[in-house]
C-alpha cells in the first residue's frame, strides 16, 4: 500500500493560510512539519510547485495571477525565517498606484515589475520582477488593504518611486493625477516628495514641486506653463477659484487676474469621467457669458502650433483689463 505524502494531509487552509493564495516561504512550509524531501520533489521539472523567487514557493503550476505577484514580492522581501510583521514590508511605488486606480500607472496586471520598501538596514536585493526601496528615515506605518496585502500610501509611493527614474513625464502625470484625483493632498505630497535628503537634487522631483505649487494639476497644463514663460508672457494662476460679485463662478486653468483672462486647454484625456469634460466646456461658456475673453485650445494644438494661442494671449493682456474685472475675486488652487 502506497503511503500517502505528509503534505497530502496537512489542511490546505492550516498550509497557506486563508489568504496567501498558494504564495508560500520555504519556512512556513518547514514550520508545518513538511520535509525538505517533500518540497525539492514537488518543486521538480514538471512538479505541481514552482518557486517564482528565492525561498518563495508558488504552490501550484500555472502562471501567477496579479496578486499573486504582489504577494510572492512580499514574502520575497520579509526576513528570512519568519512572517514579517504588519507594516514591516511594504508595496509601493507603481503596484500602489496602479492599485488606486491612476491612469499613467497602467492596469495591475500588467505591471512588469513590483515595487516593495523595507527598512534600511536590511539587505535584500533586487531579483526578478522585484524592485527593492530603503526606508531613508523610519518606516512609516502603512496599511492593510482589502486584499490582505500591506501598502504605503500613495503620496509616499510617489515619494519612493522618483528615485528609481519613473521617466519625467510619467512622473509629472501620476503626481497630477494623484492630487486631481484626491488620492491624496497636495500638502501630503509635497511633504514626501521633499522628505528624502537632497530630493529637490533629482530634476523630476524639482520640476512637480515647483508646478503642484504653482496651481499645476495635470501634464498639459505643465506643458502650457512652460510655453507661457518660454513666450514671454507674465505667470498666469493656474486653477484658481474665481469668484464674481462674491459667488463662485468657475476654475479655469489658467487665470491672468491683472487683465481679467482665462484659458482653457479641452482635453477628454485629464478628465475623470466623460460629464468632467463637459462639465469643463460648461466652465468655459460660464466664463465667457460672465464677460471674461476666455482663449480656448487644446493639447495637441499647443504642441503642434502654439503660436496662434500666444499671439492672442499677448494681444489680450496687452489691451486689458477687460469685462468684470473689478468684480472678481480669487483664491490659489490648493
Amino acid at each position: 500500500m502506497t503511503r500517502p505524502d505528509r503534505v497530502d494531509r496537512i489542511d490546505p487552509l492550516l498550509l497557506l493560510g486563508a489568504d496567501q493564495q498558494h504564495i508560500a516561504t520555504r519556512a512556513q512550509l518547514r514550520q508545518l512539519g513538511v520535509p525538505s524531501g517533500t518540497i525539492a520533489h514537488r518543486l521538480r521539472p514538471g512538479g505541481p510547485w514552482q518557486q517564482v523567487l528565492p525561498r518563495v514557493i508558488h504552490l501550484q503550476n500555472g502562471r501567477l495571477t496579479a496578486h499573486q505577484r504582489l504577494r510572492a514580492a512580499l514574502s520575497y522581501a520579509a526576513p528570512k525565517g519568519r512572517a514579517a510583521r504588519a507594516g514591516e514590508v511594504l508595496l509601493t511605488g507603481v503596484a500602489v498606484l496602479a492599485h488606486a486606480g491612476l491612469p499613467s500607472a497602467g492596469h495591475p496586471a500588467d505591471l512588469a515589475e513590483v515595487d516593495v520598501l523595507i527598512p534600511g538596514a536590511r539587505r535584500v536585493a533586487d531579483r526578478a520582477f522585484v524592485r527593492i526601496h530603503r526606508a531613508a528615515g523610519p518606516m512609516p506605518a502603512g496599511f492593510e488593504r482589502d486584499d490582505g496585502l500591506w501598502s504605503t500610501t500613495v503620496a509616499r509611493a510617489l515619494a519612493d518611486l522618483a528615485p528609481r527614474g519613473a521617466g519625467q513625464r510619467r512622473f509629472r502625470a501620476l503626481c497630477a493625477e494623484a492630487v486631481q484625483r484626491r488620492h491624496c493632498e497636495l500638502g501630503e505630497l509635497m511633504e514626501q516628495l521633499l522628505a528624502r535628503p537632497g530630493a529637490l537634487a533629482l530634476p523630476p522631483v524639482a520640476r512637480v514641486v515647483e508646478e503642484l505649487a504653482a496651481g499645476v494639476r495635470s501634464v498639459v497644463e505643465g506643458e502650457a506653463r512652460e510655453l507661457v514663460r518660454e513666450s514671454g508672457l507674465p505667470e498666469p494662476l493656474w486653477n484658481p477659484v474665481l469668484h464674481l460679485d462674491g459667488r463662485f463662478l468657475a476654475v479655469p486653468d489658467a487665470y491672468w487676474p491683472h487683465a481679467c483672462v482665462a484659458l482653457e486647454i479641452d482635453s477628454r484625456a485629464w478628465h475623470l469621467r466623460p460629464a468632467d469634460h463637459e462639465n469643463g466646456l460648461a466652465r468655459a461658456n460660464r466664463l465667457t457669458a460672465a464677460g471674461l475673453p476666455v482663449v480656448r485650445t487644446t493639447p495637441t494644438q499647443l504642441r503642434r502650433d502654439p503660436a496662434p494661442v500666444l499671439h492672442e494671449l499677448h494681444t489680450l493682456l496687452a489691451t486689458g483689463p477687460h469685462g468684470p474685472h473689478a468684480r472678481l475675486t480669487w483664491r490659489r488652487a490648493r
